[in-house]
């Protein structure tokens, strides 16, 4: 029996775990001008992620762009304004601007979706911050990465 690739509406409303062929597509937020948004300029609070969970994922746009950080939170506003003052994620400032963008994920399926895009996208920082919260353990849960 073939299993059909999860949506977004099964991540964000179904109460059951699929087990998907292909990842589902995941509208990663971007600003008004559809970019993705810079770290250290943005305030996470004035555009509403106090107390919003979810996903969020940091790079750089250097020579050489590479994966910095995956977190989650139940307060993205909070892990990302620590994020913005945290010197290991700091460091790659330098290295072409550090751009961030984040989902909105049930909490059940927040560490799964953390685990696959640790495993697909290797970032250079592999450790927890203290604002985030993810289960190493729980099953991968498929998505697109931000393109």
């Amino acid at each position: 029996m073939e299993v059909a690739a999860m949506s977004l509406l099964d991540l964000l409303r179904d109460d059951s775990i699929h087990h998907p062929r292909h990842p589902a597509s995941i509208p990663w937020e971007r600003d008004e001008y559809g970019h993705y948004y810079r770290l250290l300029p943005l305030h996470p609070a004035q555009i509403g992620l106090e107390g919003e969970g979810g996903v969020y994922l940091l790079w750089h746009w250097g020579q050489s762009p590479e994966w910095i950080y995956v977190g989650a939170s139940d307060d993205l506003a909070a892990s990302l304004d620590y994020a913005r003052n945290t010197d290991i994620i700091l460091e790659y400032e330098p290295h072409g601007g550090i751009f961030v963008t984040w989902a909105f994920f049930k909490p059940e399926y927040r560490s799964g979706v953390v685990n696959f895009l640790k495993g697909a996208l290797s970032p250079k920082i592999d450790l927890v911050l203290p604002k985030d919260s993810f289960d190493a353990q729980a099953e991968a849960v498929p998505v697109t990465a931000p393109a």
